[in-house]
């Protein structure tokens, strides 16, 4: 594989960060990728009438590469090396780029050491594979040390690789360093290198010096392109300056390259996240209007604005106009639709549309259902929350924790906790682990239909697991411990919370306080209550028991 590969991650996350591939640089690294194999292949093969002797050990060597023995590769190029025999730079490289995948850069630097030592020589693109899988490993100073140590010249894509390993972790001096490097080394930068600084200077420094880079790389007579240009308006648009992107946007075409549908993407958005629906609308049209296709992405940025202002209508008009532009909606353009409904309590139109989406031949995700899974819990409809997560596995779409979540509290809450308790098996078989708020929904439905033992046998469960219960958890227990006029216990209880480091809650006081009132301790509660109010941990005044204390807490 060519080292050139390496560079292609540098721009496939600018270009998600963008929301889509830039086909034109993806053209364009494919086929650099293929002269690229050629000529290493062509360099590295010996030519007709020139053919070299038969090499046992390395031919031999290279089996073991293929076959992706890594251990027994290594163990024979150590015994080769013994022997006073030359391993191979071919497998060898090869060999390291095998340990580079599986993350054991130890062994492939123990390659690069051999060959380096034995006499091999190691060429550029057996460092770039070296470089690129300590990048990868997340160990730019390692990375540094080989690019220091390299016994040939650098070429371009050894510094884009460590240039974009410095900048991912906010190393941006460092890279302006090794900037300087490769001009004094004679190594012409390319427009990867100056977008990979663009980007990070726009995250670490901000657009100014993103722009005195773009000056410097245009004095360079390195052609910024539209992927250069779609970084700085992103970058714009990040610290406020919307207006100077869109004026950034409107030159482009006077500097040579026309924006595409990511550029008027990224104003969008920042359009609509500001709350400029006019201007994006309008933007929207002159974008058309240029000839500039929208995309699906541009699509669901408006559909989601308008439903998060409640302007459904237009939301459901935009979205059958989708088929008008070519663009097929997918998942992200119905669930925000879907949700707008849920929040104005039209279920029937949620699951309108939901069918429509199935009907296009768009198949719901786990988003979608779990933003109807809450509705319908919240709508008091948790039978056919139950009946939709039981459900989900034979419409492809797999239960996550928030699925289950959602509905053991809908049921706990509705005093259905034995069939919260049969979701709650049915995840830890499943092999999905609960959290605080699972077990904060089923210990509370617990103690709310007076199952205390049963309760308090949940709250050790979860200990065992792992599971740290926090004060909404022991205020469930100590409530319903003093529903059942089990004040003492209720009052060990809070003792192993303060134990446990837990802090108590107004509520945690207050429902102790109204217990022992509620047991007759009226002297006793008094007298904790002042002391309480007096220090400033409880700021309300508790309700007498004529009053009908412990109202708020379903205690009467």
């Amino acid at each position: 594989m060519s080292p050139i590969l390496d560079s292609r991650s540098v721009w496939l996350r600018i270009i998600l960060d963008n929301f889509s591939i830039h086909l034109r640089l993806s053209t364009k690294i494919l086929f650099d990728l293929a002269r690229s194999l050629s000529l290493h292949v062509a360099s590295r093969t010996p030519t007709r009438g020139r053919r070299r002797p038969p090499d046992p050990s390395n031919e031999h060597l290279l089996r073991l590469v293929h076959r992706g023995e890594l251990d027994e590769s290594l163990r024979f190029v150590e015994s080769m090396v013994v022997q006073g025999e030359v391993p191979n730079i071919i497998p060898c490289t090869s060999l390291i780029r095998g340990f580079c995948r599986h993350g054991r850069t130890g062994n492939a630097a123990r390659v690069l050491s051999i060959l380096e030592s034995s006499g091999a020589a190691p060429d550029v693109i057996t460092y770039n594979v070296m470089i690129a899988g300590l990048c990868k490993s997340g160990e730019p100073d390692a990375a540094l040390d080989v690019l220091r140590r390299m016994s040939v010249a650098p070429d371009v894509v050894t510094y884009n690789t460590v240039l974009q390993c410095l900048c991912d972790r906010a190393r941006l001096k460092q890279g302006l360093e090794l900037l300087d490097e490769m001009l004094q080394t004679g190594c012409a930068p390319d427009l990867f290198t100056y977008t990979i600084l663009i980007e990070a200077a726009c995250k670490e420094s901000g657009v100014q010096q993103a722009m005195k880079l773009l000056d410097e790389m245009r004095t360079k007579g390195c052609t910024p392109d539209v992927v250069t240009y779609n970084v700085l308006i992103n970058g714009m648009c990040k610290e406020g300056r919307l207006k100077e992107a869109i004026e950034f946007l409107d030159h482009m075409p006077s500097y040579g390259c026309n924006p595409n549908v990511i550029s008027h993407n990224i104003i969008l958005r920042s359009m609509c996240s500001t709350g400029r629906w006019v201007d994006a609308e309008k933007l929207f049209a002159e974008m058309i209007q240029k000839g500039c296709s929208p995309s699906v992405v541009s699509f669901n940025i408006l559909i989601n604005f308008l439903c998060r202002r409640g302007q459904m209508g237009r939301a459901i008009t935009l979205l059958d106009k989708m088929h008008e532009h070519g663009c097929t909606p997918n998942s992200l353009s119905y669930n925000p639709v879907i949700h707008g409904f849920c929040k104005e309590k039209k279920m029937d139109r949620a699951v309108e549309c939901l069918d429509k989406m199935v009907s296009r031949g768009c198949y719901p995700d786990i988003v979608t259902y779990n933003t109807l899974l809450t509705a319908l819990c919240k709508d008091g409809k948790v039978d056919v929350a139950v009946e939709m997560l039981q459900q989900l596995e034979d419409k492809g779409c797999s239960p996550v924790l928030i699925s289950y979540n959602t509905v053991i509290d809908g049921l706990s809450k509705v005093g259905n906790t034995e069939k919260a308790v049969e979701f709650l098996k049915e995840m830890l078989h499943k092999g999905l682990r609960p959290d605080v708020i699972t077990f904060a929904s089923l210990v509370a439905g617990l103690t709310r239909e007076g199952k205390v033992t049963e309760a308090i046998s949940v709250f050790e469960e979860l200990q065992k697991i792992g599971i740290v219960p926090n004060a909404i958890i022991y205020n469930s227990i100590i409530l319903g411990l003093c529903k059942l006029q089990q004040t003492v216990r209720a009052i060990d209880f809070f003792a192993s919370m303060i134990s446990d480091g837990r802090m108590p809650t107004e509520s945690t006081y207050t429902i102790l306080i109204e217990g022992l009132t509620n047991e007759g301790l009226t002297e006793e509660a008094t007298q904790l209550h002042f002391e309480l109010c007096s220090r400033g941990v409880i700021k309300k005044k508790v309700v007498n028991h004529s009053s009908g204390f412990l109202a708020p807490f379903g205690m009467t």
